[in-house]
């Protein structure tokens, strides 16, 4: 019986709860105010990439820029071996005509520049000095004729004459002085 009188009673109160959730229920209330927001979440992890685009335009050329410094002279390069010696020159000659003191000579001369100056010197003329005698020039195939007159005072004898032309061509020949008759 205790156990009938037990049910009873449970099922007492669960009526009479029931009636009281009924007897309170009303209309219903306003809105409450909202509530605060919540928290930001984590982010998420990066997406796949997409697709490249498609190359755009040609752009339009540029003018010339302005040009650059000049760079550094480079080092002085070491000195090369001496080549060989080139062909020698054609040879230079001179001859002189025999006189007397006081009469003229011609001396001519080969093998010189073209065109180029040549000096005539006695080696050793008159009291011991070297004596200019004559200048010219040589023709387009580099020979020359000069004459001369010698000084009525120079000693007979046997005299050394050097021709010395524009560009390096020397040449020797003697003049033969014999006294005035």
């Amino acid at each position: 019986m205790n156990k009938t009188i037990k049910k009873i009673s449970m099922l007492s109160v669960a009526f009479l709860l029931s009636l009281a959730l009924f007897a309170c229920a009303g209309p219903a209330g306003a809105a409450g105010n909202p509530g605060l927001p919540g928290l930001a979440g984590l982010q998420g992890p990066a997406g796949d990439p997409g697709l490249p685009g498609l190359p755009g335009l040609q752009g339009v050329q540029g003018g010339a820029g302005l040009p650059g410094n000049p760079g550094l002279p480079g080092l002085q390069g070491a000195k090369g071996d001496a080549g060989p010696s080139g062909p020698p020159g054609p040879p230079t000659y001179l001859v002189a005509d025999a006189t007397t003191a006081g009469g003229s000579t011609s001396i001519y001369g080969a093998g010189f520049k073209a065109n180029g100056q040549v000096a005539v010197t006695a080696m050793a003329a008159k009291g011991g000095m070297d004596k200019f005698l004559v200048g010219g020039l040589a023709n387009a195939s580099g020979a020359v004729e000069l004459t001369v007159t010698v000084a009525a005072d120079w000693p007979a004898g046997v005299y050394t004459l050097v021709a010395e032309g524009e560009g390096g061509g020397t040449a020797a020949a003697a003049l033969k002085i014999s006294e005035s008759k």
